[in-house]
């Protein structure tokens, strides 16, 4: 008879976890606060810009003690498409903004909606409860950067989103998040990529993450060794998918959004003069691209510019996508190298390269990237970590919702010894609130809870077989 299937706690060899004092801190903390351990389920709700789909991740966190390490299991993830008839009034309300701010009462009102029909979506397909999710988090960093409010503004009195999937969902919702460090509010570091450091900081290893999603996010990271003198550095660096995503809506008239594997793209020439060209124009460096690339399907910005100088060279579909496609990768090279050199030491060694987001498929640009990079830089799917790359915005926007519960939780009721890492979000109190406040209590034992940095995935048997490096936890 064949063995049951079951889910195991793994974590590679070289995991900044891997430490046997962690261990032993762990086994007495599970057997001194095993009745009161942290057990949550939380939805992650990510939406780009685009607002063509939302992307979910329901991840189930265990903590024996806030001293032991935390472990993180995802149960599901998935894309459910926004139907064009939620989207549409949406983009149309996005582009009166600028001209006329008093849309965006309205505006939030239909966010709300789609997020908490969409997590209403999520739950029919996985046949849960809404009951049974104790947090959700929503995450839209591009409508952010328009200033829009997620959850309600006593000062000007507008309706935020996150009020909006509350009252529907009864699930109390967590969003507007921000980044403090050592008593010093971080803007400059997106809440995503300070949860890409969490899962990624090893003891010695230099490592990069290359998030792929619309805009495209590079985030430094030194090993535990070399972060006194040298912090995590992380900002986006340009167009990820922005570009291609257009460009094949341009070119096969909305009937594909984006080129899948690379596939349409593979089948073309790319024009290296229009490349260059455009790069000679655009530096990502200092502006980010116009975010109503995005948003509008014909317009005068630059990827319908970039489009008309290709049909002017009576360039094929193909060709233009192979074209936009270079562009993207090339300026993503460009961007990695200037800031390795700028930011951290002359001759620094990237160890590890860690790739993420819906383009990482895409295997133009990392057939690129992989020529062009030293040879001594190992590259890696995200899913090595036990995270599926497509699904690391939704987990990093879980993640975020926990954190800053518990930390503003315990907070409230507990004056701060010393500064520390901390994840602040903006919350409204659903109908398990207080309910959560009472678990989060008697699991802190009214202490403050500073951010986890000791943080474990949970892989399923099949991705044991498959994985490479790996064993057992002690």
């Amino acid at each position: 008879m064949a063995p049951d299937i079951v889910n195991l706690e793994l974590h590679r060899i070289d995991s900044a976890t891997d430490t046997s004092e962690r261990s032993r801190t762990r086994r007495k903390s599970s057997r001194t606060s095993a009745q009161h351990a942290l057990d949550l389920r939380i939805l992650g709700v990510c939406g780009g810009s685009g607002l063509n789909e939302l992307n979910y991740a329901l991840v189930h966190y265990r903590q024996d003690a806030p001293n032991a390490p935390l472990r993180v299991e995802m149960l599901q993830h998935c894309k459910i498409p926004i139907p064009s008839m939620v989207r549409n009034p949406i983009l149309d309300l996005l582009r009166e903004v600028p001209r006329k701010p008093s849309v965006i009462l309205r505006l939030n009102a239909l966010l709300g909606h789609m997020f908490s029909k969409g997590i209403q979506s999520f739950c029919q397909r996985y046949s849960h409860l809404p009951t049974s999710i104790h947090l959700v988090g929503t995450y839209a960093p591009d409508l952010r950067r328009l200033g829009l409010p997620e959850t309600d503004n006593t000062n000007s009195h507008l309706l935020g989103w996150n009020t909006v999937v509350t009252a529907e969902t009864g699930i109390t919702a967590v969003s507007d998040f921000s980044v403090t460090e050592f008593g010093l509010t971080r803007p400059s570091i997106p809440p995503i990529a300070f949860v890409d450091r969490l899962l990624l900081r090893h003891p010695t290893k230099f490592r990069v993450c290359l998030d792929i999603e619309e805009l495209a996010n590079i985030s430094f990271i030194p090993g535990l060794v070399d972060y006194a003198s040298h912090p995590t550095i992380s900002r986006d660096c340009g167009p990820g998918s922005l570009l291609i995503d257009y460009a094949m809506r341009y070119c096969t008239s909305n009937d594909q959004s984006e080129d899948y594997n690379g596939k349409f793209g593979s089948e073309g020439q790319v024009n290296q003069v229009v490349v260059d060209r455009f790069l000679r124009t655009h530096d990502y460096f200092y502006t980010a691209p116009p975010l109503s690339m995005a948003r509008e399907m014909f317009g005068d910005h630059e990827a319908q510019r970039l489009i008309d100088e290709c049909i002017y060279l009576n360039m094929s579909n193909a060709d233009i996508i192979a074209t936009t496609t270079r562009i993207t990768a090339q300026n993503m090279l460009k961007q990695y190298l200037r800031l390795l050199q700028l930011c951290f030491p002359l001759g620094q060694k990237v160890d590890e390269l860690f790739i993420c987001g819906p383009s990482a498929r895409n295997m133009n640009l990392i057939d690129y990237l992989e020529k062009e990079l030293p040879e001594s830089v190992v590259t890696k799917p995200l899913d090595d970590l036990g995270i599926p790359g497509d699904a690391n915005e939704a987990v990093c926007c879980a993640h975020l919702a926990l954190e800053a519960v518990l930390g503003q939780a315990t907070t409230s009721v507990t004056t701060p010894s010393s500064p520390g890492d901390a994840l602040q979000g903006k919350i409204v109190h659903g109908t398990n609130w207080e309910e959560l406040l009472k678990h989060i209590s008697l699991f802190s034992e009214g202490e403050l809870l500073h951010v986890t940095k000791d943080v474990r995935v949970a892989w399923n048997h099949e991705t044991t077989i498959k994985g490479r490096g790996i064993r057992n936890p002690p």
